[in-house]
């Protein structure tokens, strides 16, 4: 039998990390802006909530000139320049506040999910640094952020880093939990995170670098509880590949959802109804959990069946230049009920969805009752 999470004893620490070039204030809000509005930051001795822009909005500081900041951000946009960067003050913002017995949520769409998956691997291996530590973390994210699985000497390496330098995490109150997902992986300096939403994760560096990154862990994320992936069923961009969470022994929902990649991460605007079920599905896994403006919770998770039919966007034709794809889906995928009430409404949309999907996807209609 597995062990169920148990809520946290101390303050809860959420991290928001949006996509690229995505920010709050932008006019199009994300998913993650609007996860980042729902939650009540009015108690930092209970919870306290991180938001970092994405990869491409806001200059380098040492890019004084607007024309050195306009080529710096164009640079990250296409080729994926400053994930690092945003990891590791990810990383510094738990690192300043976490505490033992504090709990670590973090929640992320597009290269922002990647860097929300990234964040979870480091603090799988090497773990989380005590306080004083700051000016090793350059180090330990240059040797997390390879794109291959650690050497035995790495393993050693980490190991005499962790005992000099990370908080022991094995009495933790979600440590049993996520042990159990690989006893192997989750040592006595992982740190548990105890819920991570993510919405369309891409892998692609930038949309001009076709190579893909694949840092340690972030596709298996043992030290993780609990995991909602939402995923575009219509991205069709080649650069925009998923990344699917492997299977996981307990914790794992990832659904696929109508739309593109902006439909389910949130972005276009005025119409923004299929970025509403994918929010709603991320926050109601949690809701239980962290602080929640219900007043703000029922504006922008409001949800009803029409909103199953709303528009899928275009993203225009110059997208074709860089190539298309269809998403490749498992046999066992599972997709949202909203994409079974969308192929009611519209027995043409997607035809390659299979009698077995269907059958394992049904779901009675409480995707569209308010949880808050």
């Amino acid at each position: 039998m597995t062990e169920q999470p148990v809520p946290p004893k101390g303050k809860r620490i959420v991290v928001c990390l949006d996509g690229t070039a995505n920010q709050i204030g932008a006019g199009n809000l994300t998913n993650v802006a609007k996860l980042f509005e729902l939650l009540d930051k009015n108690d930092p001795s209970t919870q306290l909530v991180y938001y970092d822009p994405g990869v491409g909005t806001l200059a380098p500081a040492a890019a004084h000139s607007a024309v050195r900041r306009s080529v710096s951000l164009l640079i990250e946009k296409a080729f994926g320049a400053g994930l690092k960067d945003n990891v590791a003050q990810a990383y510094r913002y738990v690192m300043e506040h976490w505490r033992p017995g504090d709990a670590v949520y973090i929640f992320g769409f597009s290269r922002g999910a990647y860097t929300a998956r990234a964040l979870a691997g480091m603090l799988l291996r090497p773990g989380l640094m005590r306080p004083g530590s700051e000016n090793l973390l350059p180090y330990a994210v240059e040797k997390y952020a390879i794109n291959r699985p650690f050497t035995q000497d790495e393993f050693d390496r980490w190991a005499e880093f962790a005992r000099a330098f990370c908080w022991r995490t094995d009495g933790e109150p979600l440590f049993s939990v996520v042990r159990q997902n690989s006893p192997n992986q989750v040592w006595h300096y992982a740190v548990p995170v105890a819920y991570l939403g993510l919405w369309d994760t891409v892998k692609a560096a930038g949309f001009l670098r076709f190579g893909s990154l694949r840092w340690p862990y972030t596709r298996s994320l043992p030290n993780v509880a609990r995991i909602r992936h939402a995923v575009s069923i219509d991205e069709r961009r080649r650069p925009y590949r998923e990344y699917l969470i492997q299977r996981h022994p307990q914790g794992l929902e990832e659904r696929w959802f109508p739309g593109v990649h902006a439909d389910v991460g949130g972005t276009f605007m005025p119409d923004h109804r299929l970025a509403a079920i994918a929010l709603k599905w991320i926050v109601d896994g949690i809701t239980d959990e962290l602080a929640i403006d219900a007043t703000a919770y029922r504006r922008q998770c409001a949800v009803t069946e029409d909103f199953a039919y709303a528009p899928i966007h275009n993203n225009g034709k110059l997208w074709y230049l860089v190539g298309r794809r269809r998403r490749p889906m498992n046999p066992d995928a599972l997709v949202h009920p909203s994409v079974l009430a969308r192929r009611r409404d519209n027995p043409g949309y997607l035809p390659n969805l299979t009698d077995e999907q269907q059958r394992l996807s049904a779901d009675p209609k409480d995707w569209m009752s308010p949880a808050l």
